[in-house]
């Protein structure tokens, strides 16, 4: 038994004015953060040094949670 095919289109062509860009802020959170991770392993395999590697991330997290809250805000 045929099926017949739907009279409307099911996708609708969306103009490149109306797409979602790039989130770059969040986009930079996470390069961000994996630098951070890069950087403390770094100081904690070479040097064995756990408090600077705990440093590090804590100071990386509260640096992105604070430009997160901040643009949530709106003052960026």
């Amino acid at each position: 038994m045929p099926n017949k095919l739907p009279l409307k289109p099911r996708a609708k062509a969306v103009r490149a004015t109306e797409a979602q860009s790039i989130d770059w802020l969040a986009l930079w959170a996470i390069s961000l953060g994996i630098c951070a991770v890069v950087i403390a392993a770094i100081a904690f395999f070479s040097v064995a040094d756990k408090v600077g590697a705990a440093l590090v991330l804590i100071g990386t997290a509260a640096l992105i949670a604070i430009i997160l809250k901040g643009s949530a805000h709106g003052y960026l």
